[in-house]
């Protein structure tokens, strides 16, 4: 029924924070929110979790992290695609953006997931149609019932009105970054593990040098990558195959440099980390 609208999707393939490699300050925060969530009905209203803003770079786990969400706070998860809100398709945004938040009203509780948010509100369209949809949904914010949790993704908070992201809108800004060293050893250990290889047969610590700037999206596509090697030759998967996969694979920090240092340095200071900061040896 949900998914018909075209305007609100059930998503059916989560996953949990086991799958999530790193961003252990968000994981810790989000484990410590579910029990208060739970608790919504015995609580004030000021301290039940509305819900989070993930930001960062794409490729980097924003969606894998609300997916995450779900499963952690047992709830289904509806997401909002803003790209579809302002399709046309459904007649003028701002009636298909107010209409989608009175349908997840009526599906609470529920995890409902603004993928893009930076597409219907911006700094740069303070009036108009998106300074209207924009004040609509800071107060849809304030008033919506206690059973849904708001996770809302953007990849350019930068284009986000400053009331937006202050506190009190949000429990919670966090910004993904590329991940580290070790969360990287971590990521290529999980999609192993997904494909049925055992990660602990593989040397997986030096492919540290050759990964340094990766997302986790370009560490899941080596893995597939040197996988469909080895089932070519019909043999089991070797670190050379890692290895020689890494030559193939030019990372996002290298092809969009300018917007990714963007984004990581309007983050440094405006945002929590989803990951503690990589310590230099």
């Amino acid at each position: 029924m949900v998914n018909r609208t075209g305007l609100v999707q059930y998503v059916a393939d989560g996953t949990t924070l086991d799958y999530v490699g790193g961003l252990e300050i968000l994981k810790r925060w989000l484990i410590e929110r579910r029990k208060l969530f739970q608790m919504r009905d015995q609580l004030s209203a000021d301290i039940v979790p509305k819900g989070v803003l993930i930001m960062g770079i794409s490729g980097c786990g924003k969606s894998l992290s609300v997916k995450a969400i779900a499963s952690t706070f047992e709830l289904p998860l509806y997401r909002i695609d803003m790209t579809e809100i302002f399709s046309g398709r459904h007649g003028p945004p701002e009636s298909a953006f107010a209409q989608a938040c009175k349908i997840l009203e009526q599906i609470s509780p529920a995890v409902c997931w603004f993928d893009e948010l930076e597409m219907a509100v911006t700094s740069s369209e303070s009036a108009g149609e998106q300074g209207r949809m924009f004040a609509f949904f800071l107060t849809w914010m304030q008033e919506k019932t206690r059973g849904l949790f708001v996770a809302a993704t953007a990849n350019r908070i930068d284009l986000l009105p400053a009331e937006m992201i202050r506190k009190g809108r949000f429990d919670e800004v966090f910004f993904v970054d590329l991940p580290t060293d070790d969360e990287r050893v971590e990521i290529f250990r999980i999609h192993l593990q997904r494909r049925g290889v055992d990660p602990s047969k593989f040397d997986l610590e030096r492919l540290k040098r050759f990964t340094k700037g990766w997302t986790g999206a370009e560490c899941e596509q080596c893995v597939v990558s040197a996988l469909t090697t080895a089932k070519l030759e019909e043999r089991d998967l070797t670190d050379d195959d890692l290895l020689n996969a890494t030559a193939t694979i030019v990372p996002l920090s290298k092809t969009m440099k300018e917007q990714v240092d963007h984004i990581r340095e309007w983050a440094f200071e405006r945002a929590v980390r989803a990951s503690p900061r990589e310590v230099v040896r």
